[in-house]
């Protein structure tokens, strides 16, 4: 078989997934990204040194390697619809045969530039092969994700931690001894394994490939900014309501006492047209997450002395991440929200006393602002409360940095409403494209010397800036907010 004829029968198996990226924009979000990650590098290489920038360059060729392969891996299942697993004629062996080829393919590359550099390239081939093998099946059986955090807080309990050692040192002593009958056996066994997470059509695979299907279009959801529990059964209906428990209070209070009045007419449409961006639903996730951490923290503290002034430090370095995605939430849900909800604004618009024209334009945009700005505030009291008993270093900074950067990000809310077209999953994104650009730029001004009251001055000013070019140029003189993408 030719090669021309080779590349025909596979190829559109393989491009598949750049296919279906063609049109969202999402191909552009990579370059991006790509080119982000090349900037980090050379501004490390000049501030650090070349081995610092090298070792971020691995890390982001091996972190693009395995996306590409998990994107590529959730194509090719996509692919293996059970009909025409059962009915196309060598449909299935040719996504095994290029799901098998892309892991030797990936693990070849990755042991050639690994291998090159840090030596053991068998190694480095074995292990990619591997992990890609394990997020292959994580993709098939989901609730394999849940191991990641399961099996590691198990490592303090002495039969699984002593298991894991067991195993890892024989596998250690096998590829020291006998390198050659390991590599033989993983270059048979990870493949055939690989082969058989594509299923043939049968009961099994339909009730799979059902419950991928509901997965899928509920991260669809979360890309553009809506998140719903309709695809999660009565579980994710549950969590939803428990999450958002100050909500139904919230409604019963204004209908009690609604009036024929702009403030409260816009109060009853935002719980209509903002969803799960509304504020009780973030007040409700707010409270949820800090009474769990409370009741985490008072059993820590009941058989332990934990050092809390080092929990402050780099220990609070996950939690400060959720509470700037608090702060970013709306940034990356609020356009979602409003488009989805467009044809009940056009219902909302005859409640009495509902405002119109630039009024409207005007009192939404003061409270999308308002919620926004106290957000920000509450994620900076919560922050504050971490690096008040923080000993020192730079890791508790790091937050306070974050949330300068996010300030100005607000003014990305005033927008011409009427116009906003849906909203692309990849797009969300771009808030955290400029998040980490930012970053970087701190981190120079930092290596320059520039205290955290400079860059909070300069973040103070550009907010002002930016907020009072974008409420004339997009506020004032646009149509109507509602219903929203009208006119896109």
């Amino acid at each position: 078989m030719s090669m021309s004829t080779l590349w025909s029968n596979y190829s559109p198996l393989l491009l598949a997934p750049l296919q279906q990226r063609r049109y969202t924009g999402e191909l552009w979000i990579w370059l991006l990204l790509l080119l982000l990650v090349a900037g980090v590098a050379v501004a490390v290489g000049v501030m650090v040194d070349v081995q610092a920038a090298l070792g971020i360059a691995g890390i982001a060729v091996g972190t693009c390697l395995l996306i590409y392969w998990g994107i590529s891996f959730a194509s090719l299942r996509r692919q293996n619809h059970p009909t025409a697993a059962r009915l196309v004629p060598g449909h299935l062996s040719r996504l095994r045969r290029c799901a098998v080829g892309l892991l030797l393919g990936l693990s070849l590359t990755a042991a050639l530039l690994f291998g090159s550099h840090l030596g053991q390239p068998l190694a480095w081939g074995m292990g990619a092969g591997f992990l890609m093998l394990l997020v292959a099946a994580m993709l098939r059986w989901y609730r394999l994700w849940f191991l990641i955090w399961i099996v590691p807080s198990l490592g303090f309990w002495w039969p699984v931690n002593a298991l894991w050692l067991r195993v890892w040192h024989g596998l250690l002593h096998w590829y020291a001894t006998q390198p050659a009958s390991l590599a033989l056996l993983a270059g048979l066994l990870l493949p055939w394994l690989l082969s058989r997470l594509l299923q043939d059509g049968g009961a099994a695979h339909q009730a799979s490939y059902r419950e991928a299907e509901m997965l899928r279009l509920a991260f669809a959801d979360q890309t553009r900014g809506l998140s719903t529990g309709k695809y999660s059964g009565k579980t994710g209906l549950t969590l939803m309501k428990l999450f958002a428990w100050p909500q139904p209070l919230w409604q019963r209070l204004l209908l009690a006492h609604a009036k024929p009045e702009a403030r409260s007419a816009l109060a009853r449409a935002d719980l209509v047209c903002l969803g799960n961006q509304h504020w009780t639903s973030i007040l409700g996730s707010l409270t949820i997450v800090l009474a769990l951490l409370a009741i985490g923290a008072t059993v820590v503290a009941q058989f332990y002395a934990p050092n809390w002034s080092s929990f402050g430090g780099n220990g609070s370095f996950g939690l400060q991440i959720g509470i700037i995605s608090m702060v970013l939430n709306p940034l990356l849900g609020l356009a979602a929200s409003l488009h989805r909800s467009r044809r009940e604004q056009a219902l909302l618009m005859l409640l009495p006393a509902m405002p119109r024209g630039q009024t409207l334009n005007r009192l939404l945009a003061r409270r999308l602002l308002t919620q926004y700005f106290l957000h920000w505030t509450v994620a900076l009291v919560l922050i504050g409360l971490m690096v008040v008993p923080a000993s020192g270093g730079d890791a508790p900074r790091l937050g306070l940095y974050a949330l300068l950067l996010a300030l100005p990000m607000g003014s990305y809310l005033l927008r011409d409403w009427s116009r906003q077209a849906a909203p692309l999953g990849a797009h969300q994104l771009l808030p955290l494209i400029a998040m980490a650009a930012g970053a970087a730029v701190l981190a120079g001004m930092a290596w320059l010397g520039l205290s955290l009251w400079i860059t909070a001055a300069l973040s103070l000013g550009l907010t002002l800036f930016l907020l009072q070019r974008r409420w004339q140029r997009l506020v004032l003189p646009s149509p109507a907010a509602m219903p929203v993408g009208r006119w896109a």
